[in-house]
Order: C-alpha cells, then sequence, then structure tokens
C-alpha cells in the first residue's frame, strides 16, 4: 500500500476537486467530499497503474505534513 497526501478544494460551480502533489496529473473530483475521496484514489490507483506498464517510476509514499490549514493574513 501506498500513501500519498490528498488536497481537496471547492470550485466555483460547487463540486470538490481532489489531487496528489506527489502523483502529479491524478485527480478526482466529486459533488461530495466522500465523492471526491473515492474518485481521487481510483484516479491514482489508475496513474499507478498506467505509469508502471510504461516503465516510469512510481513517486514512493511521502510522509505527511505536521499540519495544513488555512490562515487568516491581515494586509492594508
Amino acid at each position: 500500500m501506498l500513501t500519498y497526501r490528498a488536497v481537496y478544494e471547492r470550485a466555483e460551480d460547487g463540486t470538490i476537486w481532489g489531487y496528489a502533489p506527489e502523483v502529479p496529473g491524478a485527480f478526482g473530483a466529486g459533488d461530495t467530499l466522500a465523492e471526491a475521496k473515492v474518485s481521487l484514489r481510483e484516479g491514482i490507483r489508475v496513474w499507478i497503474e498506467i505509469a508502471r506498464e510504461r516503465g516510469y517510476r512510481v513517486p514512493a509514499s511521502e510522509p505527511a505534513p505536521l499540519a495544513v490549514e488555512l490562515i487568516d493574513v491581515p494586509v492594508s
């Protein structure tokens, strides 16, 4: 099993998009966060499958960051 960071963002149309920074080109989307998670897992799985078939290097699992958060920055 490989473990990657997943980032989810809400698009202007309300859908949720997910991507894994260590796996460029793999993404997922859904109307809910749960759907986007399932879709991203499948996107990464397919990406890895194709990479292996073509002899490309599959990115190693990366340690999760200590914290990811939104912060407010006051600007004038």
